[in-house]
């Protein structure tokens, strides 16, 4: 995969950072993806320079903004070597680039890794609007990459990543002064506020001279991860950003504009076209009528999770508006209250590595109770649906009906022991009661193409009704349906962008609990 040269080499190295999460963001897939890899965008005036993979090499394209998309994606640059990842001087006429120093145009020439060696180099915008003096730095060598080139606003120091002698790591993020007349101040390494022991790439500076780049070599939410550190404090530690920006997957080429509340980000995460596609990313406006946040106090430097949850009528699709839902500690003290309204949702702050009761109560219903036991990442949304049957009338039936659910984490059908306690509730009844029977519905969000979506619920099923099975539970006892993302519960299919808590919201596997007659 070409873009495995401009990533260098990546490995894996943990350190923990808080993360800032204030402002909630959107994501788009712009129309400018493909099968092919598309990434490390630029800002070019009104427009964008980006990187694609043309099947043999990798060049630069531009694209027209238009609204909250890109479309006509034309030639930039272009030449039988891999270029990507270029930054502008503020009056457009000189670009900075990598570019990977083999090639028809180029001698051949590689490092003792027998990959062929990255370089920044410097070009000037000629009359007609093409490229031209295109020369390189002089701080490239042969023995080792130098890459990934950003200048900050005033255009006088050039950011850059590199695994010359002296990282901290595998790549670190280096400066360097621009002095004028083609010369530059030695390579200045960042430091351990900003590099690791693992990779450090893509950096951008923003106009308050704001340092954002990846690494994978800090923990976060799995591959690279974006991280911004700010220039302005010399004091100041990585940052990890929050989902959706982030994710499990490779997120990186971050460049953000401020006066618009948007920007851009390259990532390899599923749903998408292609490899690596570019996402725009925008601030969601708060409702004036949102509520005050509910639940635990706690501190702004703090480990703190987001629960979210619709309360439903047994394993139907109805919403129950004007439920209670209490908050507790593991000592069945109340924490926080909440009462859900049309939309049947609520929402609690909670503490990292902590385990809670939920109580659901309504008039006519049995009251509901569940168990959510909180891991340590911090920033993470997590989700509890809660379900409530009604009572039954004098001379009803009294057959015993419960409905619960199982988590899975995203794109997973691994059961882990923190999702399990509903399940293993439903299953000691079942050893109480042989008449018991048990039903599943597996359902998820419409992100990935639906083949693969249907496939995962079918997984979750079979996992479900192997651990049944462990469980000394007969088989026949068992039912399961697979939906995929075909049973969504709010908006959010195919083609429709939502926010991280509208797709949690349909990832669901629930079951029914009840005697067969």
């Amino acid at each position: 995969m070409k873009k495995l040269i401009l990533l260098f080499l990546l490995i894996s190295y943990t350190i923990t950072y808080s993360q800032e999460t204030s402002i909630q963001w959107q994501l788009k897939n712009l129309s400018i993806n493909d099968s092919q890899n598309n990434y490390g965008t630029s800002f070019f005036g009104k427009n964008i320079v980006f990187s694609s993979d043309d099947g043999k090499f990798i060049h630069l394209y531009s694209g027209v903004v238009k609204g909250d998309d890109v479309i006509s994606k034309k030639v930039f640059l272009k030449a039988n070597t891999h270029e990507s990842n270029p930054s502008f001087t503020n009056d457009l006429k000189t670009m900075y680039f990598t570019r990977s120093l083999y090639g028809e145009e180029n001698t051949t020439k590689y490092n003792k890794d027998k990959r062929a060696v990255l370089a920044i180099f410097k070009a000037k915008r000629a009359s007609d609007g093409s490229w031209a003096e295109i020369e390189p730095l002089p701080f490239n060598s042969e023995k080792y990459d130098v890459g990934h080139p950003t200048l900050n606003r005033d255009n006088t120091k050039l950011y850059f990543s590199s695994n010359m002698p002296g990282t901290i790591g595998k790549t670190d993020i280096f400066v360097v002064d621009i002095l004028g007349n083609g010369k530059y101040s030695k390579p200045k390494n960042l430091g351990s506020g900003v590099n690791s022991r693992g990779n450090e790439l893509y950096p951008y500076v923003s106009k308050d001279n704001k340092l954002y780049y990846s690494s994978n070599g800090m923990g976060g939410f799995g591959g690279m991860d974006i991280y911004v550190v700010d220039l302005n404090d010399p004091n100041s530690k990585a940052k990890l950003l929050p989902k959706p920006i982030n994710s499990k997957s490779d997120d990186f080429s971050y460049i953000y504009l401020a006066s618009e509340k948007k920007g851009y980000l390259s990532s390899n995460r599923s749903g998408g076209k292609g490899g690596d596609d570019i996402y725009l990313f925008f601030e969601k406006e708060k409702k004036e009528e949102e509520e005050k946040e509910k639940g635990e106090a706690i501190a702004e430097d703090e480990c703190s999770q987001k629960l979210i949850g619709t309360v439903f009528l047994n394993a139907t699709q109805k919403r129950l508006k004007s439920t209670l839902i209490k908050l507790k500690d593991d000592n069945d003290k109340v924490i926080s209250e909440f009462t859900t309204e049309n939309n049947a949702k609520y929402h609690f702050k909670l503490k990292c590595s902590k385990k809670y009761k939920i109580e659901a109560s309504k008039e006519g219903y049995k009251t509901s109770e569940r168990i959510m036991i909180t891991n340590a990442q911090d920033k993470i949304i997590a989700k509890k649906n809660l379900f409530l049957t009604t009572k039954p009338k004098k001379g009803e039936n009294k057959d015993f009906l419960y409905v619960g659910s199982v988590d899975f984490d995203y794109n997973e059908w691994k059961l882990y022991p923190r999702f399990m306690y509903e399940l293993d509730k439903a299953i000691l009844l079942m050893k109480q009661n042989d008449k018991l029977v048990i039903h599943f519905e597996s359902h998820t969000d419409s992100r990935a193409p639906a083949d693969f979506n249907m496939e995962l619920s079918k997984n979750r099923i079979e996992v479900l009704k192997e651990y049944i099975g462990f469980k000394n539970i007969f088989r026949k006892r068992f039912s399961g349906e697979a939906f995929g993302e075909t049973k969504p519960i709010n908006k959010c299919v195919k083609g429709v962008q939502c926010t991280e808590e509208e797709y949690l919201a349909n990832r669901r596997t629930i079951f029914t609990l009840k005697e067969k007659k």
